[in-house]
Formats: C-alpha cells, structure tokens, sequence
C-alpha cells in the first residue's frame, strides 16, 4: 500500500493540517499529561494484543498521554496470531472485533475472554470504481472481490466474518463471487491500478481480471479512496464507497442504523478474578476509557493532534511490518463519520442487541459470562 499512498501523502498531509487548525510542533508522542497515581502501578503490566485495527488507537492515544500506564501492547499480524499469543500465556486482553472476540470464546480458541467495552461503531464498507454505479452486491455477482486486512489477507478473521455476514444479509455468500484475501498493502494497488488478480500467487490462478470491488475498514477505506481522487494518481482509476456494510444489519434497535458494535476491549477472566490485577485492569481501562472520549469529542484542530499520535503509535509498533498509517488518512476518516469511536452506549444497554447481532455474524451466541458488565 506505500506506494499507492505515497503521492497522496505529500499532496494531503499540509492541506489537511492546515484546514484542522494546524498541528502541534512537538513530537506527538510526548506526554504532557499527569501520570497515575503511584499506587496504581503494578509489578505486573496488563499485556494488551492487538492487531493494527482501530479498536487499538484509543490505547495508542492513552499511552502517550500516560507514558507510566501500567501496560504493554503486544501487537500482532492478524486474527490467527490471536491465538497462538493468548496459548502462550503472553496476553492479559483483547482489543479487536467483538465479532472476532465472540469467535474465539465461542471456538474455545481463547475461551476465558470476557467483553468489556464495545467502543468502534463504524467502519467497514464495499469499494468499487466509481464509473460503475455500484449499489448493492447483485451488481458483482461473479466478479472478482478482494477482502483486506491490515497486515493479513484475514480470512476467517473480524474482516472476513463481517464480509461474509453482509453477504449473507444481501442474500449471497462467498460461492457467488470470485474472492481473494490480500493484505491491504498488495490489495490497494491491485484495484486502484486494475491489476489481474491472478498476477498474486495468493489468488486463484483463474482470476485473470481486475477486481470490481474491495472489502475494507477504515481508515484504510479512506486513504484509499481520497488516493484515487487525487489529480497526482496517474495510474490509479478513482474509487468510491458503494456497500455500506452497516445498512445492511437491519432489524436492530439498540444503536444508530448507520452503525454497528464492530469492536472493543476484553479480558480474561483469570486476570479480572485476580484482586491485584484486576486494580491494575481497571487503571488501564480509565485511561482507554478517557482517551474514547476524548476522540469522540474532538474538534478539527484536535483531530489531527489525536491522529498525529495514533500515526506515530502505529509505526513505532507496527511499522515492522510494512504498515503506514498516516495521520491526515486518521484525521480524515474521523472528520467524515465513516470511523466511529464512542463511548456514550454501555454494554448493558446494548447486550441483548449485542447478543443477536454476534450470533448472526458467528453463527453462535456466547456463553453468558463473556459479557462482563457490571463492576467494570
């Protein structure tokens, strides 16, 4: 994806700190906040896996305004990493997609997890060429589909137990088309330059078309679309938003119908049964709690302040694996709505939506205690 993202960047990154007020000259990951308490310091940090999805940029935003914060993020590639970290005891807590989280509990993959908050509420849509008026999925019956994660192609992860959901939902699965699973990085440039997709060994030798459309989340939807807009990507054939992953779950009443409970933060219950680890989870979970709603809230010139620090988070712990995350890309995506961060809906007023809604997606509800509610 760098490249596909590269003159985007340098036309972007100044006009759009400009229009957000400007940014702040010193380093993002600076803290000038006040630390914890002393006593809330443990021994033994809460150990957070995660991989590069937004569930992970409220913790990147509270790390930095609380460096002494008692926790250590263990990043990973995708949804299958989950389990192998979790499997050698190198995890204490989850942040990824409550779809993701459900599946593990449900699989017993990571069967002690228990849900704590759900804070992500927007995010996943179909991209399509925009000269092809696409609407609904009947439209690219048999075409080529690309499904990206960040790092993975995420097949059978919270990219791909979404996808296949809105599929369903539309009334199709899988069979009906011709996916292939690329990360986002070899996925981008493949439909923004309309390259075959069977010149990636990873897709179906057969597929020697272009891909119509692509599975994303933000803000990589973003960045992408805004990339193949701009008059600099010679190459690129523009792109717009045609499937809005959220419209299609109907029939819920406990959020917005252009949102869904997309993701959040979980624990396991031998950590949260534990009294002294359990007073350092809940340090932990203020400050994440405090950093939602601090994004939430945010004004432009705040924004981009906030995704300045998140970009930078995201290269010092992922940027091993080739990802960028650039900050106008984060600052846009908020400023449009197509990412939702909030922290107004409690998971005991959503639970029983939230309950159908995971059953849908998994195919199986989770057991009663992986909604851990009350006392925290």
């Amino acid at each position: 994806m760098r490249p596909i993202l590269q003159s985007f960047l340098l036309a972007t990154a100044t006009s759009l700190l400009t229009a957000c007020g400007g940014g702040s000259s010193a380093d993002p990951m600076i803290d000038t906040a006040a630390q914890p308490p002393a006593d809330r310091i443990t021994s033994q940090p809460i150990r957070v896996v995660a991989t590069p999805n937004p569930n992970v940029f409220p913790l990147l935003l509270a790390m930095a305004r609380q460096p002494t914060m008692p926790v250590v993020l263990v990043p990973i590639t995708d949804g299958a990493q989950i389990d192998s970290t979790f499997a050698a005891g190198l995890g204490d807590a989850l942040l990824a997609m409550t779809y993701t989280m459900a599946k593990k509990v449900t699989t017993g993959k990571v069967a002690d997890l228990q849900l704590l908050r759900v804070n992500l509420w927007r995010g996943f849509s179909e991209l399509t060429l925009s000269s092809a008026s696409i609407t609904n999925f009947s439209q690219l019956l048999g075409k080529g589909l690309l499904v990206s994660g960040p790092t993975s192609g995420g097949k059978g992860g919270g990219p791909d137990l979404i996808f296949q959901a809105a599929l369903r939902r539309a009334g199709y699965s899988v069979a009906d088309f011709k996916v292939c699973y690329l990360p986002v990085m070899q996925a981008a440039p493949m439909i923004a330059e309309q390259q075959k997709m069977n010149t990636n060994q990873a897709c179906d030798p057969s597929f020697d078309f272009a891909p119509a459309a692509i599975s994303l989340v933000e803000p990589a939807a973003t960045g992408l679309v805004m990339q193949t807009l701009m008059p600099t990507s010679a190459n690129a054939v523009p792109l717009a938003r045609s499937i809005d992953f959220q419209a299609l779950f109907t029939g819920y009443g406990a959020w917005p119908a252009s949102q869904l409970p997309h993701g959040g933060l979980a624990a396991l219950g031998t950590v949260l049964a534990d009294a002294t680890r359990q007073a350092t989870m809940r340090s932990v979970l203020s400050a994440y709690d405090a950093a939602v709603a601090e994004i939430a809230a945010a004004t432009p010139a705040q924004r981009i302040q906030i995704a300045q620090i998140v970009s930078a988070g995201i290269t010092k712990y992922y940027g091993n694996l080739g990802l960028d995350l650039p900050a106008p890309v984060i600052a846009a995506a908020l400023a449009s709505g197509e990412l939702v961060i909030r922290s107004d809906l409690t998971l005991t007023t959503i639970q029983a939506d939230l309950d159908r809604f995971l059953t849908e997606v998994v195919g199986s509800s989770p057991p009663a205690k992986f909604y851990r509610a009350q006392g925290f």
